[in-house]
């Protein structure tokens, strides 16, 4: 730098004055102080608002969270933010705002949209797994793992399960048009007819079983309970549909009315035909009521107990004359006094199976939250007592008139029905004593209820005649809550959908058939769930079911079972219900007898019951296999040889390829990442994660091939059929399977001097032998 820039103090040329003029300085620079001015008081038009801070008070949070800025700063923040096209992360609303009652129940309504909800759902929720099934969300099994429990109640205690998504369908009209209808999708070899004296009536509650039009023993859609309802010119029946056949049940019966076949190309309406259902669609009307009631099944010995405790019949109709739908009824027709008495004297029975079978009883009763226990408490039954059998018997005709049944007091029912909050605000406000509660308070109000029957077990199988005996009740919508916790605190345990298929096989009965369209869904299931689980094993944990002489691990292949035992090939096939054909199968089976001829018998599966002889475990998909003379006396030392695996060299070679291609896709994405382009991802997107790739495909066909040429002969042993459903069976203190055998098989098995069958798990070699039982109850 050149000395003469410096001042001359300092050796330099330039010379300072010895005073400044501020004015004449600050004027020269009045525009650059105007700018900074104007920067300083608006900041927006130079800079984010947050850079107008000091620098001890900037934070770097402060550019997406507002809340970390002075108040009077934060509108203008996201003011520039929103300018910028980067609108603010707004943090989640608190807990406590998300379970406001408005917010909470809006939310619900959202999540209902897809599935439906039952009344219990909440109160299942938190205690249950949940699980989506026929369109609702529905309650799998308790979270305290009470399996063996849950069997306790069923047989000694109380088991409750909400069974509100059975789909009622009322049906009115004439007797002979109704009976006209179910003609064409009912037969009468199944059981007795809808029709039927004993039903009639509406003093029990019968069940049929439903098939297509006219494709009887084929086309078989599921049971049905159905009650009448008393009426003099006009009846009315109440189906109630399970949800898997409800689609298909209204399909049926639009199908017979609209003249239209229901699936099947060889079905033609005949013209005498047409003429019949042209005058059962003018004169019936049928109509499907989706939640309209609450169902709960209590089962169990101490059912009954629980149901006295927990309803009060209501006196006398000038009690509650102050309701509105008691304004709509006739009270000549509730008959309070003979229901009143009759159910007071069998309220003293021990257990629900020595009343008589499927027994309908129409209640009007008190709030349920009036006879709640403060806390929880076991209903005892008045075993001690004396019980007038004659009581028991003579029913009264009047026992199951109700006006629940009619759906327009629905509303007004549940308009009037106090909430929890309002219940205990006005208990509380009105009782004289503490802890005390007028049960005759009329604005409290009363509730029709109907109590069915279940009979239980009726020596099935040789179970202990009464097991699994109950009560349905059917309640109101909108009282579900009020009822559910009630029976809860008088000492009932709450079940989900695997209580009813454990219920079902301790009564050795069958769940879903085959040949139902049901049946197939939930195979096709099963089949996809295993499949997946036996895949996400390592190929060293696996079981080579090759080796083991398994086609078909996971799933029942009954079309290729039929068509080797018969060599003819089988479209479709069926479960023989024909209860006078089981009935001597089961005669010849026990006898060793050949079976009766039968049409169709090279399409028909027969339902049994199988129990261990000795020691082992059955397990689903187990094959049921033809015994020879010797293996009765070498069971214990009878295996399966090992099979030849052609697949093994192969899928080790595929396996083997595939690791060295993985290393070479590696080492090609290194290369290119060094020279800075773009590469591919080895691994499909996120989106394409459910898509197998072709080399998961070629592995899935090498361990499970897909193509089965034979399934009869694919072990040492002939397999006449397989197990649907095994396990441990608390009832019988033994190992038992419920499955099917085709027809020609169970006739070769009594031929050959055998009534014992060979049962032997998909993931084992040892066969064991096993008791057989028809099913008569299919």
């Amino acid at each position: 730098m050149e000395k003469n820039e410096f001042d001359s103090t300092l050796g330099g040329s330039e010379q300072l004055p010895d005073s400044a003029n501020s004015l004449k300085f600050a004027a020269s620079r009045s525009i650059e102080i105007a700018a900074m001015t104007e920067s300083i008081l608006r900041p927006s038009k130079t800079k984010l608002i947050f850079q107008s801070l000091p620098v001890h008070m900037r934070r770097r949070v402060m550019s997406h969270n507002c809340k970390r800025l002075p108040r009077k700063l934060r509108q203008g923040h996201l003011e520039q933010l929103k300018k910028s096209g980067l609108p603010p992360k707004l943090k989640r609303p608190s807990r406590k705002y998300r379970r406001r009652p408005g917010n909470l129940l809006q939310e619900y309504n959202r999540r209902q949209r897809r599935t439906k909800w039952l009344e219990t759902h909440i109160w299942h929720a938190k205690r249950f797994h949940m699980i989506e099934k026929w369109g609702h969300r529905l309650a799998y099994a308790p979270c305290d793992k009470a399996f063996r429990a849950c069997y306790r109640a069923t047989s000694a205690h109380c088991l409750i399960q909400d069974i509100s998504y059975f789909t009622p369908i009322q049906i009115s009209g004439s007797t002979d048009v109704i009976k006209k209808l179910f003609s064409s999708i009912t037969n009468p070899t199944c059981g007795l007819s809808i029709c039927a004296k004993a039903f009639i009536s509406g003093n029990r509650e019968g069940t049929i079983s439903l098939y297509k039009p006219n494709q009887f023993p084929f086309g078989y859609i599921g049971k049905a309970n159905f009650i009448w309802l008393p009426g003099e010119t006009e009846k009315n029946v109440w189906l109630f549909v399970h949800p898997s056949q409800t689609k298909e049940v209204e399909s049926v019966l639009t199908d017979i009315i609209c003249n239209k076949s229901h699936n099947n190309e060889e079905y033609v309406p005949s013209q005498k035909q047409r003429k019949l259902n042209n005058s059962i669609a003018e004169n019936i009307n049928i109509k499907l009521n989706p939640g309209a009631y609450n169902i709960f099944r209590l089962t169990g010995p101490n059912s009954h107990a629980i149901l006295a405790r927990s309803l009060k019949c209501v006196e006398s109709i000038e009690k509650v004359a102050t309701n509105k739908w008691i304004s709509k009824v006739d009270g000549k027709s509730l008959h309070l006094t003979e229901k009143q008495c009759y159910w007071q004297s069998i309220s003293k029975v021990s257990s629900p199976s020595q009343l008589p079978s499927r027994i309908i009883i129409g209640l009007i009763v008190k709030d349920p939250r009036l006879s709640r226990p403060a806390q929880r408490t076991k209903a005892n039954n008045n075993s001690h007592e004396t019980v007038n059998i004659e009581s028991l018997i003579t029913v009264p005709t009047t026992a199951s008139l109700s006006p629940i049944w009619d759906l327009s007091l629905q509303d007004i029912i549940k308009k009037e029905k106090l909430s929890n909050s309002q219940f205990i605000e006005h208990v509380t406000k009105t009782q004289l004593v503490p802890g005390s509660v007028n049960e005759d308070d009329p604005k409290l109000q009363c509730v029709p209820v109907v109590l069915v029957q279940r009979p239980g077990s009726q020596d099935a199988c040789g179970k202990k005649i009464g097991y699994s005996s109950g009560w349905d009740i059917i309640i109101p919508s909108g009282y579900g809550m009020q009822f559910w916790q009630t029976f809860i605190m008088f000492g009932a345990r709450a079940g989900g959908l695997r209580e009813t298929e454990s219920l079902a096989f301790e009564l050795g009965e069958t769940y879903l058939p085959p040949d139902s369209y049901a049946g197939e869904e939930e195979q096709k299931k099963i089949e996809c769930d295993l499949k997946d689980k036996y895949f996400r094993l390592p190929p060293s944990k696996r079981v080579n079911y090759i080796k083991l002489g398994i086609n078909s691990p996971f799933t029942c292949n009954w079309k290729l079972l039929l068509k080797e035992w018969c060599n003819v090939p089988i479209e479709r096939f069926n479960v023989i219900r024909d209860r006078q054909i089981l009935s001597k199968l089961q005669d010849c089976l026990k006898n060793k007898q050949k079976l009766p001829e039968i049409e169709n018998s090279a399409a028909c599966l027969v339902a049994v019951y199988l129990q261990m002889a000795s020691a082992g475990s059955l397990k689903r998909h187990a094959l049921i296999c033809l015994p020879e003379k010797s293996d009765m006396i070498s069971i214990k030392t009878l295996n399966e040889p090992k099979h030849e695996d052609p697949n093994e060299k192969l899928r080790k070679q595929t396996r083997k390829q595939h690791k060295i291609e993985i290393k070479r896709w590696r080492r090609n994405r290194i290369k290119l990442r060094n020279k800075n382009k773009m590469v591919q991802p080895m691994k499909p997107s996120k989106r394409d994660n459910h898509i197998p790739s072709d080399y998961v495909l070629k592995m899935r066909e090498l361990w499970l091939p897909s193509a089965i040429k034979t399934v009869r002969h694919s072990c040492s042993r002939q397999i006449l059929g397989f197990i649907t459903q095994g396990a441990f069976s608390f009832s019988e203190a033994k190992s038992c399977g419920v499955g099917y055998i085709a027809y020609n098989a169970l006739n070769t098995l009594v031929m050959n001097g055998h009534n014992q069958v060979l049962v032997r798990n998909v993931s084992s070699k040892k066969y064991r032998i096993s008791n057989v039982h028809i099913i008569k109850n299919v």
